[in-house]
């Protein structure tokens, strides 16, 4: 009560300042979900990939030049056939100073894989970029945010490759994707082993108990840029950091366009001139780092 009565004495100016320096001050996680614009798309397997016109070159470039602009620093999330192909790419990544994750091999989800398969795929996806940069890979994204319910054997899996955490639990509901109920701030999470990983999840506003997803990726492309930004605002005045995410294709409304089923195209094609000027204003509006700097703490690192 004492500290509640304390801060009425305030005017409504220097309320207004304190919320906003306290708003200022949080850094908050950008990440980049590293892979090709075809790559994503679950109707295309591996095997049809060199059908398609590679655009990550020309993509990356840009992102890297945006990030650059903004004096913002990120997590990439390298998908391991990227690694494979475009090894200079990663390196370049490396150089101008970002933290490399991974993104498993294929882009398969996790749900789609056995065991056996998935710990295959991730120890080369972590080998890859490990021999590329001479450091170690800490974080794992899933494809498509696979790891759900009848997925989470995965998590064991990542502690038993080295990773010390995942960003792949979406706590919203989608057709493809998530857990509802679980955690929406980054915390330790048992595995089906009894063992613990930390778990950082993408940014979701909650309003009426409804968690609305705000951290990118398509729902930046679909939600209106001032929605996006408050619900984003309302989780720094809550005094927690948020968790950002792109894809290098979406900023690159000149990709093809190919006949897939409309559940897919809905998302993958819409309104990508939007993004790099949404992303422009997220970076005036925000500050980032690598996930790995700001959850330092929880990482122990």
């Amino acid at each position: 009560m004492g500290k509640l009565f304390i801060y009425s004495d305030y005017s409504a100016k220097e309320k207004c300042g304190m919320i906003k320096k306290v708003f200022n001050s949080i850094t908050n996680a950008f990440s980049v979900d590293f892979e090709d614009w075809f790559q994503c798309l679950e109707v295309i397997p591996m095997a049809r990939w060199e059908s398609y016109e590679y655009r990550i070159e020309k993509n990356a470039a840009r992102l890297l030049d945006l990030l650059d602009e903004g004096k913002v620093k990120a997590t990439f999330f390298i998908l391991g056939f990227i690694a494979d192909k475009f090894p200079h790419l990663i390196r370049d990544i490396a150089d101008r100073g970002h933290v490399l994750g991974t993104h498993g091999y294929s882009h398969v989800q996790v749900y789609k894989q056995k065991p056996e398969e998935f710990a295959e795929e991730l120890k080369r996806a972590v080998g890859l970029v490990s021999d590329i940069t001479g450091k170690r890979v800490y974080g794992f994204r899933a494809p498509i945010f696979s790891i759900i319910e009848k997925s989470l054997w995965a998590l064991d899996t990542l502690l038993e490759q080295g990773i010390i955490y995942d960003s792949s639990i979406y706590p919203v509901w989608n057709y493809r994707y998530g857990i509802v109920s679980d955690e929406r701030f980054a915390y330790e999470r048992a595995t089906p082993a009894n063992r613990s990983i930390v778990e950082i999840p993408i940014a979701t506003a909650q309003y009426m108990k409804i968690n609305i997803p705000v951290g990118g990726g398509a729902y930046l492309r679909i939600l209106p840029y001032h929605i996006t930004r408050a619900g984003l605002k309302k989780i720094n005045r809550e005094g927690k950091p948020f968790v950002f995410y792109i894809h290098p294709w979406e900023i690159d409304p000149g990709h093809p366009r190919i006949e897939l089923p409309f559940r897919i195209s809905a998302t993958h094609y819409f309104n990508l001139k939007s993004t790099e000027p949404k992303l422009k204003m997220l970076m005036r509006d925000f500050k980032f780092a690598p996930i790995e700097k700001v959850f330092a703490a929880e990482l122990g690192l």
